[in-house]
This record gives C-alpha cells, sequence and structure tokens, in this order.
C-alpha cells in the first residue's frame, strides 16, 4: 500500500502544477538568480568558490545556486527545466513527510493526508511555481531528510546516524537561512515520540546543530544588511513590533486553513489598532496551549505548535527584512506543524472503522479542493502581467502592488499606464524608496531628465540604494556630466564590485575626459564580468581605433559581429576601421545599412563609388 500511497501522492502534485510547465520566468527575482547570473553558467572551481562567498539578494545559499548550475548545464536558460527541478523537488519533499509522519504513528493514513494536504495547499505555489523560491524548496528536502533520519537514531541510535542528522541539517542551513530552526524541529519530534525533554541527551546530541544554527544566523543576518534589506519598514516601537509579529503569528495559521485572498505580497498595516491587541492575545493563548498540551500529555498537538512556532517565528519581522509582514513561502516547512497535528487528531477521534471511512472521505475531499485551488492559483505564474496584477488586485493600496506593477508597464513600453501607478504608489507611500526609483528609471526611458533627476535623488536620500545610484550614474552619462558618472559608478561598484555596467559607464566617462588608459582598464572590467555583451567590444574596439591599435580594434568589432550579427553599429565601425587599415569596408558598410544604421549610406556613397 505504501507504494500506492507515494504514486497517488505524486500523481496529484502533478495535476495541481502541470500548466507551470508552461510558464517563464517571472521578472521578480527569477532574472538576477538565473538569467543575469553568470555565476550558475558553470561549475568549476571559481564558480564554486562564488556560491559560497557571495550573497544573492540577501541570501546566502551555496546548494541552491549548485542546483541552478545543474539545470543550466541540462537546459541552459529553458524556464521548463527550472520548473520541472521545483516540481520534483516538491514531489520529493511530499514523499520523505510521508514516510516520516508514518515513522511517528501508525496510521498510513494518517501519512497520506498529511502529505498530501501539505503538497496541494495553494500557500505551498509562491515556493514551487516561482523558480527564485528553489532555496525554500531544497531546504525543506534536507530538512525532512534530517526528520526522518532523527526519527531513526532515536529509535535506533547510532553515531553514524547522528552524524547524518548533522550533515542532512547543515545541508539545510546551506540551501536557506530559515534552516537554521532544525534544532528545535528536532525537539519537536521528540516531543512527537514522546522522549524526556528533561534528559540531557536531548539537548546535547543536538548541540552541533545549535552551534551551526547560530553561526548560519549571524551569515543570514550579515546577507540582508549587505543587500540592504533590513529595516526597509521600521515601525514605530518594540511593543508595535510585538504587535505586528503576533499578527502575522495567527494569520499565518488562519492563511491554512482558509486560504483565500492570497497574495504573494501582504503588505504591514497602516496602524496598530484593536485588532492587533486581539492577534496577541490569541498568540499568548496558542503558547500557553502548548504548555497545558505537554502537561496533559497531548504531545502530538504540543509537538505541533512547537514545531510551526520553531519554523515561523525567524520570519515574524522581529528583525525586520523586506517590506511585507508576510509570505506565503514561509508556510513551506512551517504548515506541517499544523497539518499533522490536525489530520491526526481527526483519525484518532475517529477510531471507529465506520468513522475511519468518513475521515477518509473527508479528507480526500479537503485534498481535492486544495488540488483545485491550487491549479487555479498557478495561473498568476504564467505571464508577468498576470502576477503583478493579481497583487494590485488584492491591495489595490499597497504602494508595494502599485509600484510592482507600475515598473512592469515600464518594461513593456506602457509608460502612461506605468506613471498612473508609479504616481499612485507615491502618494499613498511617499516615503517608499522603490517607488521613486521606479519613478526615475520611468522618465529616464521618457527622456525627462529633470523629472528622472528629482526622482532619483528623492529615492537616494530616502535610502542608500544601488539601484538609483546605477541609473542617476547613467541619467549623468548622457548629459554631459561624467565627474558626477564617475562618481555614482564608483558608488555602485563599491557595493557590487562585479558589475559590468558599472565599470562599462564609467570607462566611457573618463573616454569623455580624455583619459584613454583609465577608460581602457574599465572597459577591461567590463568584458572580464560580462563577456558576451557586444556593445563592450564596440567601444573599447573603438578606443583602440582612436590610439591608432587597428589590430586590435578590428579584434574587438569581429567579436562584437559575432556576438551580434544584427549590430547595424559593429559593421558600420569594423567597415571604418578597415577603411583606415586600407582594406575594403564596402561590405560591412552594406550590411550596416542593411540593418538600420543610417550612417553607413553616407559612407557607401563616399568610400564605395
Amino acid at each position: 500500500m505504501q507504494w500506492v500511497d507515494i504514486a497517488v501522492l505524486v500523481i496529484a502534485v502533478v495535476i495541481a502544477y502541470g500548466k507551470i510547465f508552461g510558464a517563464g520566468f517571472i521578472s521578480w527575482d527569477d532574472y538576477e538568480y538565473v538569467l543575469h547570473n553568470k555565476d550558475i553558467a558553470g561549475v568549476s572551481g571559481r564558480h564554486i568558490a562564488g556560491w559560497f562567498y557571495h550573497f544573492y539578494i540577501g541570501n546566502y545559499h551555496p546548494l541552491t545556486m549548485f542546483s541552478y548550475a545543474v539545470d543550466y548545464l541540462i537546459g541552459g536558460q529553458q524556464p521548463f527545466v527550472y520548473h520541472l527541478t521545483n516540481l520534483l523537488l516538491h514531489c520529493c519533499n511530499a514523499v520523505i513527510l510521508y514516510l516520516f509522519i508514518n515513522k511517528l504513528q501508525p496510521n498510513r493514513l494518517v501519512g497520506l493526508f498529511t502529505a498530501l494536504v501539505f503538497a496541494l495547499h495553494p500557500v505551498q505555489t509562491e515556493s514551487v511555481s516561482w523558480i527564485a523560491e528553489r532555496k525554500t524548496l531544497l531546504c525543506g528536502l534536507f530538512y525532512f531528510l534530517a526528520l526522518l533520519q532523527h526519527v531513526r537514531y532515536v529509535q535506533q541510535p547510532s553515531l553514524k546516524s547522528m552524524i547524518w542528522v548533522v550533515l542532512l541539517g547543515t545541508a539545510a542551513m546551506l540551501s536557506k537561512g530559515v534552516g537554521v530552526a532544525i534544532p528545535i524541529a528536532l525537539v519537536a519530534t521528540d516531543i512527537w515520540l514522546r522522549r524526556d525533554l528533561m534528559s540531557k541527551k536531548v539537548w546535547i546530541e543536538k548541540m552541533p546543530l545549535f552551534v551551526l544554527s547560530i553561526v548560519f544566523g549571524i551569515v543570514a543576518i550579515k546577507a540582508q544588511a549587505a543587500e540592504k534589506m533590513l529595516d526597509l519598514h521600521p515601525v514605530s516601537s518594540f511593543f508595535t513590533t510585538v504587535l505586528f509579529a503576533a499578527q502575522a503569528y495567527v494569520t499565518y495559521i488562519a492563511r491554512l486553513f482558509v486560504p483565500v485572498n492570497l497574495s504573494v505580497i501582504y503588505p504591514y498595516p497602516q496602524k496598530v489598532g484593536l485588532v492587533q491587541y486581539l492577534y496577541l492575545l490569541l498568540s499568548l493563548g496558542i503558547m500557553a496551549l502548548a504548555i497545558i498540551a505537554y502537561r496533559k500529555k497531548w504531545l502530538f498537538l504540543c509537538g505541533g505548535i512547537v514545531f510551526y512556532t520553531a519554523n515561523i517565528i525567524l520570519v515574524l519581522q522581529f528583525v525586520q527584512f523586506g517590506e511585507c509582514l508576510t509570505a506565503d513561502r514561509y508556510l513551506y516547512i512551517a504548515s506541517i506543524g499544523v497539518f499533522f497535528p490536525v489530520v491526526y487528531h481527526l483519525f484518532n477521534w475517529l477510531q471507529h472503522k465506520a468513522k475511519q471511512i468518513f475521515a477518509t472521505v473527508a479528507c480526500s475531499l479537503v485534498a481535492l479542493l486544495l488540488l483545485v485551488s491550487t491549479f487555479i492559483r498557478n495561473d498568476i505564474w504564467l505571464s508577468d502581467l498576470k502576477f503583478f496584477s493579481a497583487i494590485l488586485n488584492t491591495f489595490p493600496n499597497s504602494a508595494v502592488a502599485q509600484y510592482s506593477v507600475g515598473a512592469l508597464y515600464t518594461r513593456m513600453g506602457e509608460y502612461d499606464i506605468a506613471e498612473s501607478h508609479l504616481n499612485a504608489a507615491v502618494q499613498i507611500d511617499p516615503a517608499n524608496y522603490k517607488a521613486w526609483y521606479d519613478k526615475g528609471a520611468l522618465h529616464l526611458r521618457q527622456g525627462r531628465v529633470v523629472d528622472a533627476l528629482e526622482a532619483l535623488n528623492k529615492a537616494i536620500s530616502l535610502k542608500d540604494y544601488t539601484k538609483a545610484y546605477f541609473s542617476r550614474a547613467m541619467l549623468y552619462e548622457g548629459t554631459g556630466k561624467p565627474e558626477l558618472a564617475i562618481a555614482d559608478a564608483d558608488r555602485v561598484l563599491a557595493d557590487q564590485p562585479q558589475n559590468a555596467r558599472a565599470y562599462y559607464i564609467k570607462a566611457d566617462c573618463l573616454e569623455q575626459q580624455g583619459n584613454a588608459t583609465s577608460a581602457l582598464e574599465n572597459y577591461n572590467q567590463a568584458i572580464s564580468y560580462e563577456g558576451n555583451e557586444a556593445l563592450f567590444y564596440i567601444r573599447r574596439g573603438l578606443l583602440f581605433a582612436k590610439t591608432d591599435r587597428a589590430a586590435q580594434a578590428l579584434s574587438d568589432l569581429n567579436q562584437a559581429v559575432t556576438l551580434n550579427p544584427n549590430s547595424g553599429e559593429a559593421l558600420y565601425y569594423r567597415g571604418m576601421v578597415k577603411y583606415r587599415a586600407g582594406q575594403s569596408p564596402c561590405a560591412d558598410l552594406q550590411s550596416a545599412l542593411t540593418h538600420g544604421y543610417k550612417q553607413a549610406g553616407e559612407a557607401i556613397n563616399k568610400f564605395c563609388h
């Protein structure tokens, strides 16, 4: 029967997530993790070192980057491969969870339905359908394996089993920072296994993981700080922080029981009211229930509360990061602390065979309902427009939702629609630096230099934001202010020393100032970090041409044409360099004209007739 249960689990998950195979990348972090991330383009020593020494969008997860690199080796930048890996990881996690639950108690239906509810619940779509959230799935894989191995260790103690628990727990932490909760999750498992928590052995055996949790916890905070993601929504006092944390603690549970109005962001409340105090009372009540349950030997309930709390407390914004109070992805592991006790007690209370059939039918209907909900929920992951529109429909008064949609329409070239959303964002929250940054980026595309500069200056005054410095550097570069552009480019490079575009801007401005030597050094840096950009070779080639190095100029322009055969600019300049070197430019000039580079027409009339 076990293999039948596993087959049911996997088939149900594939049906629920079937449409995701047709989804692409979402511009919300997918680009940074995959499309624009050179660190996953191989598995050499340099790449591996990068995974262990770099932070990625405020996260430290070397094993997650390794998984992306494997996907890249298999399918390059084909989104299907990344979605398939996510789905396979989710299926594996559901199966391991099934095995784990059935190690804790004898009723295989409890394991099956706990795993089904976990795997099919629509809050999990954020972790499964979002390529950038691979870290949660991979962390879950090692996390669940560590829990399963811990049960085996308790049932048949051995040093080998203990070492495996530590290794798997470490792998979970190397996949995502929330893996640091695993020592307390093991304590929750001990409660489910009816171990004596007063025994020193229970705590000593977990000391290696407690120490590692402290280390990785510090690294996680440093990663957030390095990307300036801490304190993005500062609250007025510690007590207000506690009130918001209590609200998050309770609403996460409510979302598991009533998964309606789901969103990929849940903004902070605009003010503190009576409802936050009610949430605080409910939170304290749940904590008290855990103590009562332990004393009364309601151990599955007690262990569930401990498990849920251990995994959710890290993301209750006591240390404030990001701009939202809650996010569905944080429930991926924590939800087990709710699902398992509920399913277990349902079947335990209905022990009679006839009543067991009732519980099985009821749980099957719930699983079917969740499957349909997840299938529908996955619509939002099929395109950027559906994704961001769903946020806005749920939270129209959220500045985050408004500027996210505005940024999307900017990328689509729908500037009037973009501006209406960005204006709404800064009106809702005048202190939101990202809204001002996106407004500046829009005006820069529109050619409204004064408005762009005003918005970017406002963003920088609110937050030391690297992207705003980069956009302002571009603005200064294009308006003949090389000194200011270089200063902003240097500011970008202080935070992002491998930013090829910043080196390019700096090189161009140094060239404007007549400093050919320094300009060449910065063009070299740009190419070393982004060697597939034709524009960098064009500009370095032109610099070589200006300094009478025709052979090097032709080499760079040849490379530019190889990288982008349709570049009329590269073809034109290659033709002109050939002419200066005594070669025929006409074929290149004709090709440049064919590709729309109008200057080539004048050159043809002058040099080819």
